[in-house]
């Protein structure tokens, strides 16, 4: 390249704003991480609905869930491929932990250390677990990355203003998303921190929180006839009731934070003990020079671990570990800023601190890596299977199990629709498993469904329809 081209080069990246190049490297990286997903991403059975544009299987979910957002995207009747709506997802999810980096550092460190934070925050492993839900969860995570960015271009004061609006919409998308937006507000550099100010923006919080419940309660009264958000028959919830009742559901507290524990070291005991001994050098060092910033940061981890808590408490559901993104999103702003600071004198510490957060960097996005090859044994053996099916019109009939499968089990496939929906998006067939309908299968030939040995499959082309034949003999990866 001659120098009149480097130069050009160089002089159109000097054009690029921090947080523009804070988003595209973000993004970039969390791809490069995904692996396999980016080109063929892994879709849970109860995702297939959104991915299809079918509202039918979601409609439920406004009444049990309050999940309004997200219906209205299952009515826009065009299906665009789970590849597109992959990207789109972690594009949002890229712009707000890029758009968190800048709030938090505001004019400190360079750009490295912004697109640090960014990765630290985006390749969690909670957040690896809830995109797995991508073709759902797009429209409120783009509503996240939306309030993101306009933080970054008004001043704070409009900012807080805007979670009026945009918390009870977060809410109506994913119970936990309005928590980002709480990071958001508590992580930003430029605040001027008070006991007085940290009051105003909680109570502006959970006025907020519950404008957004009443929101969701009235729109469920108007619809399905009740005032509220009742729990689904199949959480088989145990509602507390009296004291007792209470303590027993707050049992199941202890058991959420140790899965956390577990999940955010990617099961490896000592990295979990790392951070945690890194969030007690951060509060340490950071506090001495603004304990109000710590402060701040803590204050949002106890008030979403709070309403995280007391849903636990009061249904006797305990909700799954991919909820705890938002903590540590205040954990990696706070290990940032003690990286930081430590960095002040140069010498020993500025090494050792900095090389430390390159290297949890790279072991986060490795480990993101490793867990999305999970994945990729199932979607290639699903692909194909529906190459063997081919392009037609007829039906498509699975005998056996999907449970015969060692890559189902591996992939945590857990319910038959999983394998019926994966196959009726590869082949645009109707696709009948016996295992959910075996009288529909009682037209097949004799021949048909008889037993093969487990992890087999035979695909047969008869007149009419297509028959895939699997093992009825359930397999496990962890024998």
């Amino acid at each position: 390249m001659s120098e009149m081209s480097l130069s050009k080069v160089g002089s159109a990246l000097s054009r690029i704003s921090v947080l523009t190049a804070t988003i595209a490297l973000t993004f970039f990286g969390l791809l490069l991480s995904s692996g396999f997903q980016v080109l063929d991403p892994m879709v849970r059975h109860d995702d297939f609905a959104a991915l299809l544009a079918d509202p039918t299987g979601y409609y439920s979910k406004t009444l049990y869930e309050g999940r309004w957002i997200n219906y209205l995207w299952h009515l826009r009747e065009v299906a665009t491929p789970s590849w597109l709506n992959y990207l789109a997802y972690q594009f949002f999810w890229s712009v707000f932990a890029a758009c968190l980096a800048n709030l938090a550092l505001g004019d400190k460190g360079a750009l490295w250390h912004r697109v640090a934070m960014a990765l630290l925050v985006a390749l969690v492993p909670s957040a690896l677990l809830i995109s797995l839900w991508f073709n759902t969860l797009v429209p409120g995570m783009g509503m996240v990355a939306l309030y993101a960015w306009l933080s970054t271009q008004v001043n704070e004061r409009t900012a807080r203003g805007l979670l009026v609006v945009f918390v009870p919409l977060t809410l109506m998308a994913y119970t936990t998303y309005p928590l980002f937006l709480l990071v958001l507000c508590l992580a930003r550099a430029d605040t001027l921190r008070s006991f007085r100010d940290l009051v105003g923006v909680m109570i502006l919080f959970i006025a907020s929180f519950a404008l957004g419940m009443v929101v969701i309660f009235t729109l469920n009264y108007v619809v399905h006839g009740v005032f509220g958000v009742p729990m689904a028959p199949w959480r088989n919830s145990t509602p507390a009731h009296d004291l007792a009742s209470v303590i027993e559901n707050a049992k199941q507290i202890g058991m959420f934070l140790y899965q956390s524990g577990r999940v955010l070291g990617f099961g490896f005991f000592p990295l979990t003990m790392v951070h945690l001994v890194l969030l007690a050098v951060g509060i340490v060092v950071v506090g001495r020079r603004d304990p109000w910033r710590v402060v701040y940061l803590l204050s949002g981890v106890a008030a979403g671990l709070g309403l995280v808590f007391l849903q636990t408490v009061k249904s006797g559901i305990s909700l799954p570990v991919r909820v705890i993104g938002f903590a540590w999103a205040f954990h990696a702003v706070l290990f940032v800023l003690m990286v930081l600071q430590l960095s002040e004198n140069g010498g020993i510490r500025e090494r050792l601190s900095r090389n430390l957060l390159i290297f949890l960097v790279m072991a986060y996005s490795a480990g993101t890596f490793q867990q999305s090859l999970i994945y990729a044994a199932w979607q290639k053996e699903t692909r194909a299977m529906a190459a063997k099916i081919g392009a037609g019109s007829g039906p498509v009939f699975i005998t056996g199990t999907y449970k015969s499968l060692l890559n189902a089990d591996r992939a945590g496939i857990q319910n038959p629709r999983g394998l019926r929906l994966r196959m009726t998006y590869l082949t645009g067939r109707m696709v009948i498993t016996c295992e959910e309908q075996p009288a529909e299968c009682e037209v097949l030939p004799p021949d048909m469904l008889e037993d093969l040995p487990p992890g087999e499959v035979q695909v047969h082309h008869l007149a009419d329809k297509v028959v895939v034949r699997l093992s009825k003999q359930v397999v496990s990866a962890r024998q």
